[in-house]
């Protein structure tokens, strides 16, 4: 019995430490391991983002891209290559990976060296590739967007929670030419839409007012009414060209004797072709030279509020594409004329404006009084 006592006293005192050591070393390792993979979080890196080509049909042509892991941890990587188009006018896409019609699906046209590689932590790697335009190509704009998706395994996420994999892209817009004349667009820029919103309107008053005109020429006019200086404008344009277009200009302010008194910029925004793209248009009135010497504030709400008769928006666009052969020169696209009635303000001046000129006819006499009273106690 005492030799048996011993030999498991013996065994009790190798493997128990080794043991807990063990077990001690797992409870912090692995805990330690799942935050570390759970926190990884992959941050990439592309140039180009955007590549801008023309082609004509049989064409190819070989480029690269340069891709960063930002992150300390490497990943598998899938390169892959999808068609877009826009789906609403604010900049919205979607995407199209059934297509398989070469001469449409300009993803087709894509040959990846290398599209599944290991992108270890801090290192850049360069992604070659082909693009490969068939003779049957249709002529006019072609989009696809090329994808650097990292392939996390499932370890890296939490139980029972959404998996958000950050996936980074580089534009392809495409232009395939041809070697014959294109048929021509008599307008390859439209205005839908050039207009006022709606909430910075007096819709009733313009009912009011139109009814009114319509009465008296026998024909329905529409009259726009703002509240005051409008800080925004409507501006949708379309594209009824087959190549994406880029436009960009200004909405200028003029007041009733030609002056501009304001102007709002339209930044470069990308219309592809047969789109209708909704541009922003914010627009700030410049305060007049004689309110400069008052606070900021104060110049700004006089001037929005001062800002009271007829004015006209003209619309000015430009764009580069030679296509459109405008050269870089400025182009007028569309004018408004609207009424600014900032009717509040007014309403609330003049009514104090009364209460002064009744306050001094009701009580002339006892301030004529008062004032002789203060100018001979001064003498």
């Amino acid at each position: 019995m005492d030799k048996k006592y011993k030999k498991v006293s013996v065994l009790f005192n190798i493997w128990f430490p080794v043991a807990l050591v063990l077990l001690i070393s797992m409870g912090f390792v692995v805990p330690c391991i799942t935050n570390a993979q759970i926190s990884v979080s992959p941050r990439l890196a592309v140039s180009p983002h955007t590549f801008e080509i023309d082609f004509f049909p049989g064409e190819s042509i070989t480029k690269e891209i340069k891709i960063t892991n930002k992150s300390e941890a490497a990943f598998p990587m899938l390169v892959r290559v999808v068609n877009f188009t826009a789906s609403d006018e604010t900049g919205s896409t979607s995407f199209d990976e059934v297509s398989e019609d070469p001469s449409i699906s300009s993803r087709k046209w894509f040959e990846i060296e290398n599209p599944n590689f290991i992108l270890d932590a801090g290192e850049t790697e360069k992604v070659n590739f082909t693009i490969s335009v068939p003779e049957n190509a249709e002529p006019g704009g072609h989009y696809a967007v090329m994808f650097f998706e990292p392939q996390l395994p499932s370890f890296y996420f939490e139980e029972d929670k959404p998996r958000v994999v950050p996936v980074i892209g580089v534009l392809f817009l495409s232009s395939v030419k041809t070697f014959t004349l294109e048929p021509e667009v008599k307008e390859k820029l439209e205005v839908v839409e050039f207009a006022v919103p709606k909430e910075e309107r007096l819709v009733a008053l313009e009912n009011l007012t139109s009814a009114f005109i319509g009465g008296i020429v026998q024909a329905a006019s529409e009259v726009t009414i703002t509240k005051k200086s409008p800080s925004n404008f409507i501006l949708r344009i379309q594209n009824n060209d087959i190549y994406h277009i880029k436009p960009f200009g200004k909405v200028l302010i003029l007041n009733i004797f030609g002056k501009k008194v304001g102007e709002a910029e339209v930044p470069k925004t990308t219309i592809l072709p047969g789109r209708i793209r909704q541009f922003p248009v914010e627009f700030l009135l410049e305060t007049p030279k004689y309110l400069k010497w008052l606070p900021e504030s104060v110049s700004n709400f006089l001037a929005k509020n001062f800002f009271f008769g007829k004015y006209q928006a003209k619309l000015v666009m430009e764009t580069s594409d030679k296509r459109q052969g405008t050269e870089m020169d400025w182009l007028l696209i569309a004018n408004m004329s609207f009424f600014a009635f900032p009717w509040q303000f007014w309403l609330v001046f003049i009514l104090t404006v009364l209460l002064f000129i009744l306050i001094l006819v009701k009580y002339r006499r006892r301030i004529i009084l008062s004032l002789r009273v203060l100018t001979r106690g001064n003498e």
